[in-house]
């Protein structure tokens, strides 16, 4: 991994700058305030963004008294993290929307609709800046570039689905000097596409009511955009609505706490948790497995017979049976040393990512105090959907990995593994309202169901938040999770 360093000499025309343990620890503190993991995630983010820029900005433009005497920024306008991605610095005439986001697909800038088409919001510029929290030993901010009102309309494309702009990097300037030492309103060049609309007090009071209910995960995007653009830019209502969400994400079903996976790797048992279960609990017991002709009993097992298993493990066997064998270990190895030893050493030399998440959830299984053992828990759900009278199994698996990173495995099984899962049945993982990956159940050639199982691997950066979401038709099940 490039330090820093390296990489602000890669790419010298972007600014790069570190972020400091004290704003992180305050930043998440503060981010603690917020309805739901996703509010919190992103006022997480833009909190980092604001204390680290605007210091940096002050300091830069500190020799020019009249300058920095420019840079405006009020602390009032934070509660708009809880609905929208932005933060707006107001530099004389001229606004800047830094717009922050932790991906790493770094091809297209993405701004809400808000920022764009909302007169009194409007940017004269916006700076596309990526947070990386994934080393434990250096954070940092890099303002990927900017892009002007006019570049942005002209370029860019709306995308309708999650009310926002979309820009491909290649039109954004990296060299921000010349925005911030002269800046330049482009106000009289502005677009008022969206006719504002009106509303009552007893609307908007209607309004407010129904938006606050935490089960409506995305208040932006649940009723049409002039009705929440008048809402969202009414200080009083929308203060009234973050504060409604709070209050009811307290009681709410619908808001409970993300389930902290890191937890579940120091054994830490969640009351939040409710419903998750050791997996072996939760499904039809089906015959045992047999790794090449070897079936165990449960009677107490020996060196000797662990020893063909572990043989089984070299890398000149089949991936599949070495997998099996990992998988088997987990069951029977506990208590013997050479056990842990040889899935350790797997875990770290198998090529293959199934052969690496069998070993590291087996060492967990047997060594529950190894640092490189996995977790793996079920819950039961109810889609209000028959599958033979049984119910459907999320799974959640999770390995250490480096840097402070864990991997995430989501599957979807039916209870009883004899049947199948409905086809059309849709797993899915988002992140800042966006579907980040997705399966789907198949059918066959008579429409019947024709997978097992739909699983989904994937690496997040340390101190994400995101959702698991099931859905078939009109039913659906979401569970939030943290890093």
């Amino acid at each position: 991994m490039l330090s820093l360093r390296k990489l602000s000499i890669s790419y010298p025309n972007q600014l790069w700058l570190r972020i400091t343990e004290e704003i992180q620890q305050k930043s998440w503190q503060r981010s603690q305030l917020y309805s739901n993991p996703t509010s919190r995630c992103q006022a997480y983010l833009n909190e980092i963004c604001w204390q680290t820029f605007i210091p940096w900005l002050e300091a830069w433009l500190e020799e020019d008294s009249n300058q920095s005497n420019l840079i405006k920024t009020e602390r009032s306008w934070f509660n708009i993290w809880e609905f929208v991605n932005g933060t707006a610095i107001n530099l004389g005439q001229t606004k800047i929307v830094l717009i922050p986001s932790e991906t790493t697909d770094i091809e297209e800038f993405d701004i809400p609709q808000e920022w764009v088409d909302i007169p009194q919001w409007q940017g004269d510029y916006y700076l596309a800046i990526q947070v990386n929290l994934d080393l434990s030993d250096e954070v940092w901010i890099r303002v990927r570039g900017q892009v002007s009102y006019q570049q942005l309309k002209a370029k860019g494309e709306y995308e309708s689905s999650d009310r926002s702009y979309y820009i491909s990097q290649k039109y954004l300037a990296e060299d921000i000097t010349d925005i911030l030492l002269s800046p330049q309103p482009v106000a009289q060049t502005k677009q008022e596409l969206v006719t504002p609309t009106e509303l009552s007090l007893a609307t908007a009071n209607q309004l407010l009511d129904r938006l606050a209910n935490p089960s409506v995960y995305y208040p932006r995007l649940a009723i049409p955009f002039p009705q929440w653009a008048m809402l969202v830019t009414n200080s009083q209502w929308r203060k009234k609505l973050s504060e409604k969400r709070n209050e009811q994400a307290q009681v709410s079903p619908f808001s409970l706490p993300a389930v902290n996976l890191r937890q579940w790797l120091h054994q830490i048992v969640s009351t939040i948790e409710e419903g998750w279960q050791t997996v072996e609990t939760l499904f039809t017991p089906l015959e045992p497995i047999s790794v090449r002709g070897y079936q165990h009993t449960e009677e107490t097992i020996t060196k000797d017979a662990i020893t063909p298993l572990i043989q089984l493990l070299q890398p000149h066997n089949p991936e599949k049976d070495r997998t099996q064998a990992a998988g088997v270990l987990g069951k029977i190895g506990g208590g013997h040393p050479e056990v842990i030893a040889a899935l350790t050493e797997l875990l770290h030399t198998a090529k293959a990512e199934e052969t690496r998440w069998e070993a590291a959830l087996s060492l967990g299984k047997i060594d529950p105090d190894n640092p490189h053992g996995g977790r793996k828990k079920g819950k039961l759900i109810d889609l209000g959907i028959q599958l033979s009278g049984q119910k459907i199994v999320l799974i959640v698996a999770i390995m250490p990995k480096t840097q402070d990173r864990v991997g995430v495995w989501i599957q979807l099984k039916p209870a009883n593994q004899l049947i199948k899962l409905p086809p059309h049945l849709k797993l899915k993982v988002l992140s800042e309202s966006k579907t980040r990956l997705e399966a789907e159940a198949r059918s066959d050639i008579e429409g019947q169901g024709k997978d097992k199982c739909l699983q989904l691997r994937f690496t997040p950066p340390s101190v994400t938040n995101f959702q698991v979401q099931v859905t078939l038709d009109d039913a659906s099940f979401t569970e939030d999770f943290v890093t």
